[in-house]
């Protein structure tokens, strides 16, 4: 074990963000951002068409701060080009009637904007989005915005996309199916919580977190490269417990669970495992050294070890049945039925068509 004054820092800096704690977003909400405020106590905005833009619709509906959005209607949103949200707004996307809310054909960004919530929304930009510069959702220099229970897909530059974040957390949902680059997650910046994830089929960035992160319970299935910083990411501290890393078809090298991590970041790891038999048959071996980080004795963060409530193990059964969009739907529940195959299944898809699910691979709301 390496232990140096890097520990000390780390110590202090969870200290420093102790404050994360606070659960302003929702009842439940983990991690750095659950600091958001949102919209809670703003003008509540009924969502009641699914036209892309005009009254009613939530492109009108995310125009505006201070807004507590609500959905009369079902199904999937259809984008002609991007859409911007604004800061101080809560997108409560389980209050659609069933079988629920998405949006899909273009990008949902939050850029630049802050205190921001979202719950229960599918986001899947696919390739109907001729911008392959952009992706599912994008929250570049944004700060306090939690994803909760959301179904990201089918992601061309991203799945999701923030360099420059401060207070983010992305928890209990499902980032399926990138196309394009193929990458999960690419988060820069302050802090991140990544707890309780679904990520499936994914080239790799699941996430790349060059940030001061929290990943805890996540569940990675048919990686090529899974949890990664990039060894010129800059030097953070990472909490990494109680994750499962399943290697699929698509799994060239079995033991990039952990990426191009350096000597340049120090990390906490604890009760993380990685199943690389790809034999259908669940189970696997405790992968706790992550590359050549400084090890740390305790979880630089000071909620951590209380939010790994969860074995590694348990997490598996528990995200399977619980993350993304409720209720689960047509995509989601073929990235869950391809995970469950435990190495037999899994395609790192170009398009979202190549799935094989109705709609041209985007499923049907």
């Amino acid at each position: 074990m390496i232990l140096n004054t890097r520990s000390l820092v780390a110590s202090v800096a969870a200290a420093i963000f102790s404050s994360t704690n606070a659960q302003n977003a929702f009842t439940g909400a983990v991690g750095f951002g659950a600091i958001a405020t949102g919209g809670n106590s703003g003008t509540t905005y009924h969502v009641t068409t699914l036209a892309d833009s005009g009254t009613g619709s939530f492109r009108d509906a995310v125009s505006g701060s201070n807004r507590n959005i609500v959905f009369d209607v079902s199904g999937y949103i259809v984008l002609k080009s991007a859409v911007s949200l604004s800061s101080s707004i809560t997108i409560n996307g389980q209050t659609a009637p069933s079988p629920g809310i998405g949006i899909m054909a273009g990008e949902v960004s939050a850029s630049d904007k802050s205190n921001i919530i979202i719950r229960n929304l599918r986001m899947r930009q696919g390739n109907l989005d001729t911008d392959t510069g952009k992706s599912a959702f994008n929250m570049g220099g944004a700060k306090n915005v939690i994803l909760d229970h959301c179904s990201i897909a089918y992601g061309q530059w991203d799945s999701i996309d923030g360099v420059g974040v401060t207070n983010i957390t992305i928890s209990n949902s499902i980032i399926a199916f990138p196309i394009g680059q193929q990458f999960g997650a690419h988060i820069e910046g302050n802090q991140a919580t990544y707890y309780g994830n679904l990520w499936v089929s994914g080239h790799n960035r699941q996430p790349l977190s060059k940030a001061n992160s929290q990943y805890i319970n996540n569940v990675v299935y048919n990686y090529q490269a899974a949890y990664t910083v990039a060894n010129t990411g800059g030097v953070f501290s990472h909490d990494i417990i109680n994750n499962y890393f399943i290697a699929g078809p698509s799994t060239t090298s079995v033991s990039n669970y952990y990426y191009q991590v350096n000597a340049g970041q120090s990390v906490y790891a604890k009760g993380n495992y990685a199943d690389t038999s790809k034999d259908g048959v669940f189970g696997g071996a405790q992968e706790n050294k992550v590359g050549s980080a400084v090890v740390l004795a305790a979880p630089w963060a000071s909620d951590s070890a209380a939010m790994a409530s969860r074995s590694a193990a348990d997490a598996y059964t528990y995200v399977l049945a619980n993350a993304g969009a409720s209720p689960r739907d047509e995509v989601d529940a073929f990235a869950v039925a391809t995970v469950q195959t435990l190495g037999k299944s899994g395609v790192i898809y170009t398009n979202q068509a190549s799935t094989g699910l109705s709609n041209g691979g985007y499923g049907t709301i």
